[in-house]
C-alpha cells in the first residue's frame, strides 16, 4: 500500500494533451494493485490521444508539461486509500483564445473497475474535492468547466469564447478522455464501465454528452435537466420579470407583484384540487401528477382564486404567466414550459421578489447574468448596479435582463452581426444554443448503436427548471430515436418523476424524494436489469418525524397505494411494499400528453391560453 491508512497522495500536474488514439473501454481483466510509485509517476505522465472531434472542437496542442511537487494530504480515516491527480488541459486556439480546463481525478487503491464523472451545478468554476463514490471503489473525476469562479464571478467567464465552449461541452468531454487515460496508466487497464451522474447543470452536461459524444459513457443518470439552456434561461427571465416590470409606466415597477401569503394561498388552492387525484389517493400535501392536475386546476380556477384574494387583473395574469412559460406577443410561439403545478411552495424563494429574498429571487442569481454574458453570441453589456431595481435604467455599456424581448430574442434566431458584433436588440440565441444545449432527441448513436442506458429524473415540484422540460425531452427521445415505440425505448431510456421533489433534492416537507442515483443504472448496464421502480425516502430537506417511503415509477406509470383499504392516510403504512406502479386510467403506456413539440420547435401552449 502506498500511503498510511487515512492518507491521500495528491499529484498536481499540467498534462500535455496531444492528438493520438482515443481510450477504449478495456475488457474485464485482473487489475494491478497500484503502489506509491505508481501514484508518484502520474506527476510526469504525458497522455497522447486523438479525439474524433478534435477538428470540430478546437483543442490546443503542443503545450509543455508543468509539474508541481507531490504532497501527501490528510483525509478522513473513513475514506479508503486513493491517489488524487489534479491537472490542466489546454484548450482554445488563436481565433477563440487560449484557455485551460482544470480537473481532479480520484483513483482508489481498491478499484472496482468502474469510472464515474461527477456533474456540476450552476456556472461551476471549481474542481470538486468530494470523495463521493470513492469508498465504493469508483474512480471519479470532475472539472471546473473551464474557468475559476473566484476570478470570473457568476457568468462573467462568458466574455471569452474559449471559456464558453469549454462550459458548453468541451471541458466535460476532455475530462472524461483524460481521466480514462490516467486510469489506463495507473491501473494498467481502462475502466470496464464508465458512468455519468449529474443534476441541473449536470443534467445539461449529460444530455450534451449523449448527443455529442455517444462513446464516452456506458450509462448516464441525469436529473432536473438544464439541457435546453437557452430556453430555460428565457423561462426564468419571463417568470420573474412578470412581477418586476413597470407595466403601468409609473417609474416604480412591482405593480403585479404578489405576497408570500398569496403564494401560500395559491399552493393550498392547487392542493385542494390536486392533492388527491387519479392514482394518488393519499392526502399528503403533494401533487402526485402535475399534468393530470393541469386538467382539473384550470385558468378559471386562477381567476376565481385571484378574485377571492382581491388580486388585480395584472396580478392574476402574472400568476398565469408563471405557469404558462415564455412566448411571443402573439401567443403562437411558445419557447419553454412554465413552472409545474405543485411547485408554488418554492416561488417565494426562486421566482417572486419578496422581502425575505431581498427582492432578488434565487433563479435571478443565474438567469439575470446569463443574458448579459452567455445567451447572445455578442454580449449586450454588463448588468446594471442593481439588477433587482426596475427603476434603474441601463447606462452606456449596460444591459438590463428586464429588457429581454421575447418577440425579437428568439431561441433559434440568428445574430445580426455574427462573429464581430456589435450586439443588436434583434439578436437571437441560435449561436449559443448550438454550443450550450443538449436538446437533440435523436440519440440513436448513444442509445441504439452503443446500446447505452439513460436514466432521467425530475422533481415534480421543481420551481427552478420546469418538470415538463424533461418530460418533453424524454417523449422526444421516444419519438425521434425509437419512432414512438415506448416499450422499445424503455429498453434503453427511462424517466422517473419524483412527486414533491424540488430542484435536484429537498422539496415539499414530508415528501419521499431521496435515493442513491447510481446503483439502478449500474445494475441496468452491467446485468440488464431495467429499473421497474425505485424506492425513495425523505432526504435532509424534507424529513419529518413520521418518515415516508414510497416508490417512483417509469413515466408515464404512477405510484399507486396498494396497502390495506382505508389506511392510505396513515403514515405508518407509507412503505415501499404498499405501493405499485400503475398507469393512470387515461394515460396508457404509449400515450403522449398535450405538451408536445409543435411545428416550429417550440411548445404548444398549456391549457390557460
Amino acid at each position: 500500500m502506498f500511503a498510511p491508512s487515512g492518507r491521500t497522495l495528491v499529484v498536481l500536474a499540467l498534462l500535455t494533451v496531444c492528438l493520438g488514439a482515443a481510450w477504449p473501454a478495456s475488457a474485464a481483466q485482473p487489475v494491478a494493485i497500484p503502489t506509491a510509485a505508481d501514484c508518484a509517476a502520474l506527476l510526469t505522465v504525458q497522455l497522447s490521444f486523438k479525439d474524433r472531434g478534435a477538428l470540430d472542437y478546437r483543442y490546443a496542442g503542443g503545450i509543455a508539461a508543468h509539474n508541481k511537487s507531490v504532497e501527501p494530504v490528510l483525509t478522513k480515516a473513513v475514506i479508503p486509500e486513493y491517489c488524487r491527480v489534479e491537472g490542466g488541459i489546454p484548450t482554445g486556439n488563436t481565433a477563440e483564445g487560449a484557455n485551460v480546463v482544470l480537473f481532479g481525478v480520484n483513483l482508489p487503491t481498491a478499484w472496482n473497475g468502474r469510472f464515474v464523472l461527477i456533474g456540476d451545478g450552476g456556472f461551476d468554476g471549481a474542481v470538486s474535492t468530494s470523495t463521493q463514490r470513492v469508498p465504493d471503489g469508483y474512480a471519479t473525476a470532475n472539472s471546473d468547466m473551464g474557468h475559476d469562479g473566484k476570478v470570473f464571478l457568476g457568468a462573467t467567464f462568458g466574455t471569452s469564447r474559449a471559456r464558453e465552449i469549454d462550459y458548453g461541452f468541451r471541458a466535460t468531454h476532455l475530462t472524461s478522455v483524460v481521466a480514462k487515460g490516467l486510469i489506463e496508466v495507473y491501473y494498467k487497464s481502462g475502466p470496464r464501465f464508465s458512468y455519468w451522474d449529474g443534476c441541473s447543470t449536470g443534467g445539461r452536461q449529460a444530455a450534451v454528452e449523449a448527443q455529442r459524444f455517444p462513446d464516452d459513457f456506458d450509462g448516464i443518470v441525469a436529473g432536473d435537466l438544464f439541457n435546453n439552456a437557452v430556453e430555460v434561461a428565457m423561462e426564468q427571465i419571463w417568470s420573474s420579470a412578470t412581477f418586476f416590470l413597470d407595466r403601468n409606466h409609473d417609474g416604480v415597477g412591482f405593480e403585479n407583484n404578489v405576497t408570500q401569503a398569496d403564494l401560500d394561498a395559491l399552493r393550498d388552492a392547487v392542493l385542494a384540487k390536486c392533492d388527491v387525484l387519479g392514482n394518488d389517493k393519499i392526502k399528503d400535501g403533494v401533487v402526485g401528477n402535475h399534468r393530470l392536475c393541469a386538467r382539473v386546476f384550470t385558468s378559471a380556477d386562477v381567476d376565481a382564486f385571484g378574485a377571492a384574494r382581491g388580486l388585480t387583473p395584472g396580478q392574476i395574469q402574472a400568476l398565469k404567466d408563471v405557469y404558462t412559460g415564455p412566448h411571443d406577443s402573439t401567443g403562437r410561439h411558445h419557447w419553454s414550459p412554465g413552472k409545474p403545478l405543485g411547485s408554488e411552495f418554492s416561488w417565494g424563494s426562486f421566482v417572486v421578489p419578496t422581502p425575505v429574498n431581498h427582492n432578488f429571487p434565487a433563479q435571478g442569481g443565474f438567469s439575470f447574468q446569463f443574458v448579459n454574458y452567455i445567451w447572445f453570441e455578442n454580449d449586450p453589456g454588463v448588468p446594471t448596479a442593481r439588477p433587482n431595481d426596475p427603476t434603474l435604467l441601463p447606462g452606456p455599456g449596460e444591459y438590463r435582463w428586464l429588457d429581454f424581448d421575447f418577440d425579437k430574442n428568439t431561441p433559434r434566431g440568428r445574430t445580426v452581426h455574427p462573429v464581430t458584433g456589435p450586439w443588436t436588440p434583434n439578436d437571437g440565441g441560435g449561436f449559443m444554443r448550438s454550443i450550450l444545449n443538449g436538446s437533440e432527441t435523436d440519440l440513436s448513436p448513444f442509445l441504439v448503436h452503443r446500446n447505452a442506458k439513460y436514466i432521467l429524473y425530475h422533481g415534480g415540484a421543481d420551481g427552478l427548471i420546469a418538470t415538463d422540460n424533461t418530460v418533453d425531452y424524454y417523449e422526444g427521445i421516444v419519438r425521434d430515436t425509437f419512432h414512438g415505440h415506448t416499450r422499445r425505448a424503455q429498453e434503453n431510456v427511462r424517466l422517473f418523476l419524483v412527486p414533491g421533489m424540488g430542484h435536484c433534492a429537498g422539496g415539499v416537507r414530508g415528501a419521499a424524494v431521496g435515493w442513491d442515483k447510481l446503483p439502478a443504472l449500474v445494475d441496468w448496464v452491467e446485468h440488464g436489469h431495467a429499473p421497474e421502480q425505485i424506492v425513495v425516502t425523505q432526504d435532509a430537506g424534507t424529513t419529518t418525524p413520521e418518515g415516508n417511503e414510497r416508490i417512483i415509477c417509469p413515466w408515464p406509470l404512477q405510484p399507486t397505494y396498494s396497502g390495506p383499504e382505508g389506511t392510505e392516510n396513515t403514515p405508518a403504512n407509507w412503505v415501499a411494499t404498499n405501493f405499485v406502479c400503475r398507469a393512470e386510467p387515461h394515460h396508457g403506456p404509449g400515450h403522449h400528453d398535450e405538451h408536445e413539440a409543435d411545428h416550429d420547435g417550440g411548445f404548444r401552449l398549456p391549457w390557460w391560453r
